[in-house]
């Protein structure tokens, strides 16, 4: 089960007809056009305002029980599960098909969304000793050859530890290859995705980092579902929040 939750400007009431109205012409007999023209111009502008708010959405998807998986949509050939309020992957995919791209990735079930952001608790469980473990978060997923995604990884080199996109063609990173790498570890990690398509900034924060450990711009995906992976090894996710704006 998913929870998702609308918010909205409750106060922000906009009665754009009554507030014109008030602002008629005076007792004198006077027109007020310009003022007129501006008074209509900023009502339509709250109101606007106020119908995005309303747009906005916030999930948290259910991990209580087993069944909960069924709320994912599984691409690849990684083994998944749901235990303990937490999504596991816990066999590793193998990379293949026509295109370079990860090989196991779990996308909820969900509109998709435009500006966004994606918080979650990560961990990788892949050996310590071995540096190009990675954990992944998917967003813009379009389909299984058009999504981007974010790899986090024990080293960073020209394919580990950046900002990826698929487009109908192998990978391509985005960012400049000289981050430093996030996931050294098997502990857990809070990570947080921050997307904006129409000025193309993608921004990663890492257990509450105040500038990006990673960011990158790109416009090429306006909208797509939400998700996490693995390239090739494996890793668990929890305490997942999505809040964003559907189209």
């Amino acid at each position: 089960m998913i929870h998702a939750h609308g918010n909205s400007t409750s106060d922000a009431n906009v009665d754009v007809p009554g507030a014109i109205a008030r602002q008629g012409n005076p007792p004198d007999g006077t027109r007020q056009g310009p003022q007129r023209g501006l008074v209509v111009l900023a009502m339509l502008a709250a109101l606007s305002f106020d119908v995005a708010a309303r747009q906005l959405t916030t999930v948290r998807p259910d991990l209580g029980s087993a069944r909960a998986l069924a709320d994912w949509t599984l691409d690849g050939s990684g083994t998944w599960d749901v235990t303990a309020n937490t999504l596991r992957l816990t066999a590793a995919g193998t990379p293949g098909g026509p295109i370079r791209r990860p090989a196991a990735i779990a996308i909820l079930k969900s509109a998709p969304l435009t500006k966004l952001t994606l918080e979650a608790d990560i961990k990788s469980t892949a050996p310590v000793d071995l540096p190009v473990r990675d954990v992944e978060l998917v967003f813009g997923y379009e389909s299984p050859t058009r999504f981007y995604y974010v790899h986090l990884a024990g080293i960073t080199n020209a394919v580990h530890n950046g900002i990826f996109l698929v487009a109908d063609a192998d990978r391509r990173r985005l960012d400049q290859p000289d981050s430093v790498p996030q996931m050294k570890d098997q502990a857990w990690h809070r990570v947080r995705l921050e997307r904006d398509p129409a000025s193309g900034r993608i921004e990663i924060f890492m257990d509450g980092s105040p500038a990006p450990v990673l960011k990158a711009t790109d416009t090429t995906i306006a909208a797509g579902r939400v998700g996490f992976g693995s390239f090739d090894e494996t890793g668990e996710f929890r305490n997942i929040v999505v809040t964003g704006a559907t189209k």
